[in-house]
């Protein structure tokens, strides 16, 4: 990946993006990726729509997510100490100690780091901490907290981008800024192309809290089939995920079943193509079952430590998956696409 690329990467990765509080993610989305015109639902979600010169254009969704997990305030101690929830199934073991910062109403932005006053972690067992243990210390007094944090307040969980050689990556939410950097050099890449189809390529927002936006942004899109990018988890995959196997295409999981003839076209003009099977669904878990049921794929690449502030890439995979999609995005037609939306061919 080139290192103009990287550094947006970078940007994207660090940048805040807690359900519900993504407009930082979706400036950067905004300033690169190209678009005829900008479409948006309620909640946020941004995809930048190509309009093809064809009439009778079908149109073809490609998304991935906006948010990342993190958390809530959810009172305010009397020794100054912040509670808080979760936005989403999070391990207290893979929080103790991070670092984090809050997000004030005003956007400002404070340091703390989430601890335990009733346990020595180095003399206990990570299964025996609870999540209601955990608290945020702000280096604060009550008077100043009160001050300063309002319940509702959103949390980050840092994780920084980091580039562990020259095509390995780490950061929090690698797994969905990685596929919007994907996006963002694939809107340049095909700007010049005539497409038979409309294409509209976004971001959708409140995402990773019970794919909510992926509802509204369907709705909005109206699309005849959709792609969903995403990092598929190696930890547990069956068959075993690998990192450096370039696309990953979604095959099943409990959320979902990929439209058939999507898939089996998709898999007939990309090769090699690494399967996954797991258990945890994506955005496509809603965007296939919404309007009168929409075609969709989940494809990406294999990434590591999903679920945590520290998601390990390659980016050599993420480089495979956009010059694959240029090349399959150019030759798709809405005939093509028509023709997803009619269950198994056996031709």
């Amino acid at each position: 990946m080139e290192k103009q690329y990287i550094e947006r990467l970078k940007a994207l990765v660090n940048a805040m993006g807690v359900s519900g509080e993504e407009q930082d993610v979706r400036a950067l989305l905004k300033k690169d990726m190209i678009a005829d015109e900008w479409v948006s639902d309620r909640l946020g979600s941004l995809f930048a729509l190509k309009r093809s010169k064809n009439p009778k254009a079908k149109t073809l969704m490609l998304a991935a997510s906006l948010d990342e997990e993190g958390l809530m305030i959810s009172e305010i101690l009397p020794d100054g100490k912040l509670k808080f929830v979760t936005l989403e199934a999070l391990s207290p073991a893979s929080l103790l100690h991070q670092q984090v910062c809050v997000y004030t109403r005003e956007h400002q932005c404070f340091t703390g780091i989430i601890g335990c006053d009733k346990i020595k972690f180095m003399e206990t067992a990570a299964n025996q901490i609870k999540m209601e243990d955990l608290s945020l210390d702000m280096g604060m007094g009550y008077g100043e907290a009160c001050e300063t944090f309002t319940i509702g307040d959103l949390v980050l969980i840092k994780g920084d981008f980091t580039m562990l050689n020259e095509h390995c990556a780490m950061g929090k939410a690698l797994n969905n800024r990685l596929m919007l950097e994907v996006m963002i050099e694939l809107s340049q890449a095909l700007q010049e192309s005539e497409l038979d189809y409309h294409l509209a390529m976004g971001g959708i927002a409140q995402s990773v809290i019970g794919w909510r936006g992926s509802k509204t942004a369907t709705y909005v899109i109206q699309p005849d089939a959709a792609l969903v990018l995403t990092g598929f988890d190696t930890a547990n995959s069956q068959p075993a995920a690998k990192r450096g196997k370039g696309v990953t295409v979604g095959i099943y999981d409990k959320q979902m079943l990929p439209g058939k003839r999507l898939l089996h076209d998709f898999m007939d003009k990309v090769q090699p193509c690494q399967e996954y099977l797991g258990i945890y669904g994506n955005d496509g878990s809603f965007i296939h079952k919404t309007l009168k049921g929409t075609p969709t794929l989940s494809l990406g690449i294999a990434m590591s430590h999903l679920g945590s502030n520290h998601i390990l890439a390659d980016l050599n995979d993420a480089e495979c998956l956009k010059k694959e999609l240029v090349k399959y995005l150019s030759g798709l037609s809405s005939e093509d696409i028509e023709s997803f939306g009619y269950g198994v061919c056996y031709d």
